[in-house]
């Protein structure tokens, strides 16, 4: 979300919010929104085993004690977005807690803590929202009852983690050189996780930060209150002053009855809203393509790793060509370098990086070197047409040049 833009970018500073749709198409959400949830749904569950089998050491070992300590340490040593580790007895006090520094809260009270409460009169695992620590920062606190092998209640096995950072190592890599941004909130309104760190841990629906801007409170309602929903608003571009229309899609996550949603948003180019048809020009978009792969301009530009001249000969193909959504270049190692606009081109995508069947299809096609047209997903959401040529020097194979139109 980029400092106080970033966050307004996403849903924030929205002055315009249509109407969520619950019932999502598989093909709708931008498959980089489904890989995420997935690989926190996977986190989620190797967090969950984690607890189970230190809940199990500390039912054999019993709460305190060497043995204890050592229970401690590896669960928090296996996940490094933990902050701390912690056995608390039937009376709701933490009786062990690793790794060393945080040893000084043994015999800390936090039988007031809701998350507490609730596992010593339910006896099942429970996951808190944020909150403020009694270690004194924002976190997140995951309670797992601990029993011995008779079945004897012990107490429970805390971790206590950073959402933001077990958020982060999944969103940041995933995001990378895509046009879209990811961020998560809460069903209350925290942030759990931004690309802005000053946001993160505000209240959507609360802080001051957000009150001049009544749209983005309800964007933010319809995304608390629906598991899985798209819609779309306007407000400032990230780059510029101008107002933009920004798709959004939201899908959920969710542990011990803790819910999260994660929110992806793509900014739509504004001149693409002006071209609502495709005109047939006299000369087609692909004869234009071939145009351009074969001159003398581009090849130049490409070669020499001129992005400004590549961006500018792309800007001129983009205008002149009603009915695009992008124009880009890959490069012969899989590479995709840059493309015009940029909101809705990939810069610096590794396609090797992915393992998914239409990543790896778009390799064969770079590998054929040959003229050719295919339907995949976008990242960002919805289906486009790929239209690639082969850029050659000579013998020297640049990659491919290439124009995308959505699908209706």
């Amino acid at each position: 979300m980029r400092k106080v833009t970033s966050l307004l970018i996403p849903i924030m500073m929205a002055i315009f919010v249509m109407a969520a749709k619950p019932a999502l198409c598989a093909k709708e959400a931008p498959p980089i929104l489904t890989t995420v949830q997935q690989k926190v749904a996977a986190e989620f569950d190797r967090l969950d085993a984690g607890l189970k089998q230190a809940a199990q050491m500390l039912g054999t070992t019993g709460l305190t004690g060497d043995n204890a300590g050592a229970a401690l340490t590896k669960l928090c040593s296996d996940f490094d977005y933990a902050a701390d580790c912690a056995s608390v007895d039937l009376k709701g006090k933490m009786v062990a807690i690793e790794p060393a520094p945080f040893r000084k809260f043994v015999g800390t009270d936090i039988s007031g803590q809701k998350q507490v409460k609730r596992i010593l009169k339910t006896g099942k695992p429970v996951m808190s929202n944020v909150f403020r620590s009694v270690e004194g920062f924002p976190a997140v606190d995951i309670e797992y009852p601990v029993m011995t092998p008779e079945g004897q209640r012990l107490g429970s096995v805390s971790v206590l983690f950073y959402p933001e950072k077990f958020l982060g190592k999944i969103i940041i890599p995933a995001v990378q050189g895509t046009p879209v941004d990811i961020w998560a909130m809460e069903k209350g309104g925290i942030i759990l996780y931004d690309i802005d760190a000053s946001q993160i841990g505000m209240n959507l629906f609360t802080s001051q930060l957000y009150h001049p801007y009544p749209s983005l409170i309800s964007a933010g309602r319809s995304i608390a209150g629906t598991p899985e929903g798209k819609g779309a608003y306007t407000f400032l571009s990230s780059s510029s002053t101008k107002v933009v229309k920004k798709n959004t899609f939201w899908q959920s996550v969710s542990m011990y009855g803790a819910e999260w949603r994660l929110v992806a948003i793509h900014e739509e180019n504004g001149e693409e809203q002006k071209k609502t048809g495709i005109v047939v020009p006299a000369v087609t978009a692909e004869q234009k393509l071939d145009s351009l792969a074969a001159g003398n301009a581009i090849i130049t530009a490409l070669t020499a790793g001129d992005k400004t001249g590549g961006m500018k000969l792309f800007k001129e193909f983009y205008d002149d060509t009603p009915g695009i959504y992008s124009v880009q270049w890959v490069d012969e190692k899989g590479i995709n370098r840059f493309g015009y606009p940029r909101e809705n081109s990939l810069t610096d995508y590794d396609f090797n990086a992915s393992q998914s069947a239409d990543e790896e299809n778009i390799l064969k096609i770079l590998a054929e070197r040959k003229p050719v047209s295919t339907e995949k997903p976008l990242l960002e959401g919805r289906t486009g047409i790929f239209t690639f040529r082969p850029v050659f020097k000579q013998d020297q194979y640049l990659g491919m040049v290439y124009f995308i139109r959505l699908k209706d």
